[in-house]
This record gives C-alpha cells, structure tokens and sequence, in this order.
C-alpha cells in the first residue's frame, strides 16, 4: 500500500506502532486499567490523561474522533516519530511508566502537560474559521489512542472521548504554514527535513496528499524545491513495509536529484526539462525510484566500504535517475580513492599542527 498524506490519525494504520502497542499492555498496571476504562465510561479521559486548564468550564474541548479525522486537513507528510511516542508512554513523565516520578503516585497514570494546538483559517472575522488541522499534538494524539487501546477500552468508546485543546486563528495559508512549522519548536520531538519541506511546498501551492495531485502541481514549486518535489513523490510510493524508512529515503532522493544535476548543465537541462515538460514522466520515475531505492539500499547495505552507506545510496538513485532518462552515468569517487583523500587531508593537518607546535 502506497503512502498517502492527508489521513486521518489512527494509530492502527501503522504496523511500526504494534511492539510499541504491545509494551503498553505489558507495562500498564491493573489499577491504570481500571482508571482508564472508568474516566472513559463516563467520558472523562482528559481528567485523568491531562492536566486540566485554568477554566475547565470555558475550556475548548474536541473528541479523539475529531482530532483522528483533523489529519485529512494536515497539508504536511505525516511521518511517525517512534522516540517520542516512546517518551509520551514510557519516559521520565510517561503516561504508564515514569522514572523521575517516585513513592506511591510511581505506580499512578501520570499526565499530559500540553494541550493539543490546532488552528484554524478565518481570513475575515465575518467568517467562520474552517479548515482546521493539529499544529502540533498529533503524537500526543496518537498516545492517548494507544493508551486507551492498551488498556481495553473499545475503538467507538475511545473516540467518544473529550480532550482538552487550545484554538488558535491564521488569516491566510501562509499563516497557516507557518504555525505548523512553528507549532513545533518547543516539542521534544524534532520535526523532519521531510516535515518541514513539506509544509514549504504546501505554502507555494503544491499538493501533497497524494501523488496525482503532488504531479498535477508540481510546477508550483520552484526550481529549488523540484528534489523536494521528486523526494516526495518517491516516498509516497513505498510500500507500508517501508514507511519506517521513509524520512532516510526522502532524504536520498533529494540528494541523489541534485547530485544528478550538478553532474554536467546538460544534465541539469534534461532534468529540469523533463520536470517543467512531462508530468506522466515524472510520475513514472517517482513510481520506479520507489521500488528501486529498496534494492539499492539492501545493496549497500552489506557492502565493506570507507564510504558511507548514505553515499552509496545517494549515488546508486543518481546513477538510477541518470539512467531513467537515458543519460550518461558519471564516474564517482571509489572507495580507495576516498580513504587516500581522507588520509591525504589527515596528513595535512597533522604537518599544519606540527608546525604550529615549533612555531
């Protein structure tokens, strides 16, 4: 199955989340259970998950079922952080295991501290603000579905679920985009380059919630995004088995797209123009880089070299792009050469220190 943006958040949707799914039930306490499926019968999860806000009678609340459908608004890649989800369950403050918490309340279900952010778009106060989408929480989100999971509590129930959630208005797209971006900073969790290049496409106009509309509106995206454009498509098209390695193969195609370029001007020409002139070409190569990138970096992988894995498969998708379009492949750099021209900087700088030293 291909990787589609613009989902809804549901942890069931990503195999890579079942062993951590697993640890939860295995970790969490009977009395955390029962807590858990009490507050849920009387829908009142968020007291128990969350600490509560200033005025909890005033206080903007959203189900978990409308927060799991705000991913088909989410107008950037939607990848899974596994770290921080194993922080939010299990860390120092984890909601079923946390280390710095000790006596009796080690054994309590601890709290979320920050309250999902979503925004909204009201481009005039005479409007109703629409389009809404989660800022930054969608880890959070998808913590308090597992924890409800985990400790039994039917899907329908779960998604009944108040949580509390601050709103925040944007004028326009842009401002949009950047709140997303911005949302973030003060997250443990880091966003991607993959993330945020996302978002930098989105606020030219791209479409990115699947690959017939990223084509369609490729040509939005300037000439400095068309790798991030190719990285995209590519990662769109890899199978679920794959979704893990998706952030490391974004990263590959883009660098192996612009490595292709710089090899000669007619290279970059070909490239751009095929971009620019032929969307069902470019579709047609995202499709086949998709499924070769995954041989390559098996290849590679085994591979004994001084040269990283990551430059052998930066260079393999070059030479795979080169191929596709039928042009001439260069001749990079081997390995031996490498470890002589690492070896020949070394000596340099250790005769350099040398000489400071007498000096």
């Amino acid at each position: 199955m291909a990787v589609k943006n613009a989902q809804r958040y549901d942890f069931r949707d990503h195999p890579s989340l079942n062993v951590l799914v697993e640890e939860a039930k295995a970790a969490m306490t009977e009395d955390q259970r029962i807590v858990i499926s009490y507050a849920c019968n009387n829908h009142k999860l968020c007291n128990v998950a969350q600490f509560p806000p200033f005025d909890t009678e005033n206080a903007y609340q959203m189900t978990l079922g409308e927060l799991s459908e705000l991913g088909t608004n989410d107008p950037g890649i939607q990848q899974m952080d596994l770290k921080a989800l194993q922080r939010l369950l299990f860390g120092d403050y984890g909601l079923i295991t946390h280390k710095k918490v000790k006596g009796a309340a080690a054994n309590d279900l601890c709290k979320i501290a920050e309250r999902l952010n979503i925004v909204y778009i009201q481009p005039e106060p005479t409007i109703n603000p629409e389009h809404p989408a989660i800022a930054s929480g969608r880890h959070r989100n998808y913590a308090l579905q597992m924890l409800c999971h985990a400790a039994g509590v039917p899907w329908e129930l779960a998604m009944e679920q108040p949580i509390w959630v601050n709103k925040t208005i944007a004028r326009n797209q842009s401002e949009f985009t950047m709140m997303m971006t911005l949302a973030n900073g003060q997250q443990a969790r880091r966003q991607s380059a993959a993330e945020l290049k996302s978002f930098d496409l989105t606020k030219r106009g791209v479409q990115i919630n699947d690959i017939g509309n990223l084509v369609a509106s490729r040509l939005q995206a300037n000439q400095t995004q068309m790798a991030d454009v190719i990285a995209t498509g590519v990662q769109m098209g890899l199978n679920t088995e794959h979704i893990n390695q998706s952030g490391y193969i974004w990263d590959r195609t883009k660098t192996a797209w612009t490595k292709a370029c710089r090899i000669s001007p007619n290279h970059k020409n070909a490239l751009v123009k095929a971009f620019k002139e032929d969307g069902d070409q470019i579709r047609s190569l995202m499709s086949s880089l998709s499924i070769e990138v995954i041989d390559i970096m098996e290849r590679e992988s085994s591979q004994l070299s001084s040269k990283t894995p990551r430059e052998r498969v930066n260079e393999g998708l070059a030479d795979a792009i080169c191929e596709f379009f039928d042009l001439p492949k260069t001749t990079w750099e081997t390995a031996a050469e490498k470890a002589a021209r690492v070896l020949a900087d070394l000596e340099a700088k250790q005769e350099e220190l040398r000489l400071y030293v007498q000096s």
